[in-house]
């Protein structure tokens, strides 16, 4: 049970609790709790997974030394992000040890809340539907939050955060969550509507969190996932789906070209105007361009330094994306680090392809966008590792045209 209510807030409420100097959230507390009942799972689960223990040796040592080197120059968003990246995907042990049916239900009915509460934010307001210590952490100021308050052409702004108090972390979430739904095998009835209303709650949240990030990936992988799906449908039901999606399409480009609303004008400000219109990716390349200056004008024992254990943590320039922790932990931390992502990701493809996707599509933003340094989206992300690894993960892989009228 406790397993269960920790993928619950985790995935639904993960910034429930208060602000005491840095947010104490009732997630991290159920993550510690959970992590203890499955320390077995934890060790098999990282065993499982060719190149994964290597890997995560490699980055845990590389991060703690990095934290004793810097010891006298710790801040605590340093402290907490070094926290994070180092415990976070020891989560893959807590979804090996779910049972498959139970944890995939509890996801569905998280993407349910979570897309559609960002909906109500949409049309009542962020600040009017919050609920502190619930939905965001009591103690803490939504409007200092990164989600363009006041930058919007309608609404207060311009990404709709839900549950996660950020509109790049929600939509990782909703990358994952989608992908994995689709990959499901529902039993009765009850579980197919729920899966789909999963799935439509979760596109509209994907599409209100205003993350550039994780919505340019997950379009540009759409054509795979909806090739996936296709693949594992018999002749019959492939046809129904092609005119399902080609009815959809059609529909959804009549209306974005003849509607004439201040959402549309907002949402295509949001995803296209401004991706066009900024050669500075949100000023990444600028932090990128002072973060290489930096790096440039280091001696020959400081850049060794730089390579082996990284950057003085009071020095660095910060970037988003996973460069960051090349500065923070050096090179083979940065290998370490990446080399847990992508032992995972080959690893669930073997047993769940269209999860897989998803992933891949989260790996793409954590590149470009600091959101793995703050959970749960590294501990969601190996949770959801963990479950495409448990036993009898009931997913459309094999034989799936001989059940398929059941899906």
């Amino acid at each position: 049970m406790l397993n269960y209510f920790f993928e619950f807030i985790t995935f639904t409420f993960p910034k429930a609790g208060v602000q005491i100097g840095v947010p104490i959230t009732i997630a991290m507390f159920l993550f510690l709790f959970a992590l203890i009942k499955c320390q077995l799972h934890v060790i098999s689960a990282i065993n499982q997974i060719k190149g994964l223990s290597v890997s995560y040796v490699l980055f845990a040592c590389s991060v703690l030394l990095a934290f004793v080197i810097n010891l006298g120059s710790l801040s605590s968003f340093q402290i907490t992000a070094a926290m994070v990246v180092f415990a976070s995907p020891l989560a893959i042990g807590i979804g090996r040890s779910m049972d498959a049916q139970k944890a995939i239900k509890i996801l569905a009915f998280s993407l349910i809340i979570v897309g559609s509460y960002a909906l109500i934010q949409r049309i009542a307001g962020i600040v009017a539907t919050a609920i502190p210590g619930l939905t965001y952490t009591f103690g803490q100021d939504l409007a200092d939050k990164p989600i363009g308050f006041g930058m919007a052409i309608s609404g207060e702004a311009q990404k709709m955060p839900s549950t996660y108090q950020n509109g790049n972390g929600v939509g990782l979430f909703y990358a994952m969550g989608i992908p994995f739904l689709l990959s499901w095998f529902p039993l009765t009835m009850k579980q197919k509507v729920l899966k789909y209303a999963a799935i439509v709650f979760g596109l509209v949240g994907l599409f209100l969190s205003g993350s550039r990030s994780i919505m340019i990936p997950f379009v540009i992988f759409l054509i795979f996932i909806l090739m996936l799906v296709k693949n594992k449908l018999n002749d019959h039901h492939q046809l129904l789906f092609l005119a399902a999606v080609l009815f959809i399409s059609g529909f959804g480009i009549l209306y974005l070209i003849h509607a004439d609303s201040s959402f549309l004008q907002q949402a295509y400000a949001r995803y296209m105007q401004q991706t066009i219109s900024d050669p500075t990716g949100a000023g990444r390349t600028l932090q990128y361009a002072s973060a290489f200056s930096q790096i440039n004008h280091l001696t020959e024992a400081e850049f060794l330094r730089f390579l082996i254990v990284g950057l003085p943590w009071d020095e660095i320039n910060y970037v988003e994306g996973l460069f960051y922790s090349f500065q923070m932990y050096g090179i083979f931390g940065f290998i370490g680090f990446l080399g847990i992502f992508i032992s995972a990701i080959i690893s669930v493809y073997k047993q769940n392809d269209l999860a897989a996707i998803g992933m891949i599509c989260v790996l793409i933003a954590f590149m470009i966008d600091g959101s793995f340094l703050y959970p749960p989206a590294v501990m969601n992300y190996f949770f959801l590792v963990g479950l495409a690894l448990a036993p009898k993960v009931p997913v459309r892989k094999k034989h799936a045209k001989n059940f398929i009228i059941r899906f």
